[in-house]
């Protein structure tokens, strides 16, 4: 090596380790900037690279000096630092290039295969090196320094060249194109110096380097690798803090769109609390309407309460009056009979005979008049046989007294529900039948009790039909007092009444029951 480059490497060494700190210092700084870009999330490790290579430079430069000043060689420890450094700062630069890609393809945090692939293969090559062939401590640092070079610094600097190539492209999406050049200068300055530079190493027996290293470089070229190395990482700082340019011009881009959202927010606003205003006046409107008619509702409650009690004393009247008229005079001629038989027991045997059978008649009357009573206030097939039964009870007696005609339709499997399920489906069942009777002018009936649909009940007529809001909202005494208990009874056991009724196509009611509520 000529005398001159001896003495210049000092000054090659110190803009070598400036440039590099430089560029890592820069970005460390501006990546702490709020950016949308992903790129600027991951400019904190190329920072580490730069300023942990540029420290490296330095010693590299501390050991350049004091061999040509005082003949002093750098201290072992310095030596395992620096090498530490070296390495430091190349896994920062592979984890960079695998981080940046990541965000360009969308995922918040890379896997790190490829950094921890380059790390643990330089280690297991440094340990397989010294245990193969037993070097000495510095020969084993200089083998150690050409692996970094060839493990992790050469993949570390294609990967980072891959990704800063390919974020010229989002920076084209992002409106600032003007900075691809800069960013291609950069990738390419960072691919000669990692591919390139770290390829030429110190000389060493492991292959290429005892071919291809830094002696044969120079003998060849007249010039020394580091030369290279120092104008590919100058350039490489100076294009890298141009391109940190594009994060201040975000950042302007982003406090005019922040700025013109201010303005088109006035604007906007007075038109918003112009609509709010007028949305509130709708509200207000639409509040009274719906306390009115909970007013309304609140008055039908209470006129259909009225209606109950109504219908309970009158059907108390009902049956107070079937038992005096009926039953009641039935057995007050049954006992008078009997007083009369008890006279004539010892002196006309045979007329007491004779008059056993009428008394006989007297109370089987009384009996079934009385059965009929208790079936009418709530048939024992319900209780003994279910709904099912019972409603086959309703749809018989419905046939024996009205003209129109009612069949009954079961489907799915029968099985018992909640008495209070199926004694209020009965009486809707029951209801609706008597509004058929009253007024419906139907030929035809139909009840239908789904098991599989809830359960539901559907009972349907061909009769004249009815408008239902005409009827429900008619403030005139009411006549639907059946209908809206029927909406109560429904209530009661949380189902749903569906009424469908149009004049001169008959009416159809369906009472569906929640599937959790059956049991």
């Amino acid at each position: 090596m000529s005398s001159f480059w001896q003495n210049a490497f000092v000054v090659v060494y110190f803009f070598y380790g400036l440039a590099f700190y430089s560029m890592g210092l820069a970005l460390l700084v501006e990546s702490g900037r709020a950016s949308e870009l992903g790129f600027a999330r991951s400019l904190r490790l190329l920072a580490g690279f730069g300023l942990l290579h540029g420290i490296h430079e330095w010693l590299d430069m501390l050991e350049q000096g004091m061999g040509v000043c005082y003949q002093i060689p750098l201290p072992v420890c310095m030596c395992w630092f620096r090498l530490a450094l070296l390495v430091a700062s190349f896994i920062a630069l592979i984890a960079f290039g695998e981080h940046l890609l990541a965000r360009e393809q969308g995922r918040n945090m890379p896997t790190w295969r490829l950094t921890l692939t380059a790390v643990v293969w330089f280690a297991l090559s440094s340990v397989a090196v010294q245990v193969i062939y037993r070097l000495e401590e510095d020969q084993w640092i200089n083998v150690m320094d050409v692996l970094a070079r060839y493990n992790i610094g050469i993949p570390g600097s294609a990967l980072a060249f891959w990704a800063l190539w390919r974020q010229r492209e989002t920076f084209r999406q992002q409106g600032m194109g003007q900075f691809g050049r800069h960013l291609t200068i950069a990738a390419s300055a960072l691919a000669l110096y990692g591919i390139v530079g770290q390829f030429i190493t110190r000389p060493s027996f492991i292959f290429p380097a005892n071919i291809l290293n830094t002696n044969v470089f120079l003998q060849v070229t007249g010039f020394p690798i580091q030369l290279f190395r120092a104008v590919m990482a100058t350039i490489l700082a100076i294009e890298m803090i141009r391109v940190l340019r594009a994060l201040e011009v975000e950042n302007e881009v982003r406090l005019q769109t922040a700025e013109q959202a201010r303005y088109e927010a006035d604007r906007l606003r007075h038109a918003e609390l112009a609509k709010l205003n007028q949305e509130l006046q709708l509200a207000n409107e639409e509040t009274a309407r719906l306390l009115e008619e909970v007013r309304h509702s609140d008055h039908l409650r209470g006129e259909l309460i009225q209606n109950i009690t109504a219908a309970q004393e009158a059907e108390r009247q009902r049956i107070a009056r079937e038992l005096h008229d009926e039953t009641g005079q039935s057995l007050t001629g049954l006992a008078l009979g009997l007083r009369g038989l008890s006279a004539q027991v010892q002196a006309n045997p045979d007329a007491v005979k004779e008059r056993l059978p009428i008394l006989e008649a007297m109370a089987t009357a009384g009996l079934s008049q009385l059965r009929m009573l208790i079936n009418d206030l709530r048939p024992p097939q319900l209780d003994d046989l279910g709904l099912a039964a019972g409603l086959r009870w309703l749809t018989e007696r419905f046939n024996e007294q009205n003209r129109t005609k009612a069949d009954l339709t079961i489907k799915g499997e029968v099985h018992p529900l909640a008495p209070e399920i199926e004694t209020t489906l009965f009486r809707i069942a029951q209801e609706g039948l008597n509004n058929i009777a009253k007024h419906a002018r139907a030929s035809h009936a139909t009840i239908v009790l789904d098991y599989d649909d809830g359960p539901s009940l559907t009972v349907r007529d061909d009769g004249v039909g009815y408008d239902p809001p005409v009827i429900f909202n008619n403030r005139k005494p009411r006549t639907a007092w059946g209908l809206m208990g029927m909406q109560e009874r429904a209530n009661l056991i949380n189902a749903t009444l569906i009424l469908d009724s149009h004049p001169g196509v008959g009416t159809h009611l369906q009472v569906r029951l929640a599937p959790d509520e059956e049991t």
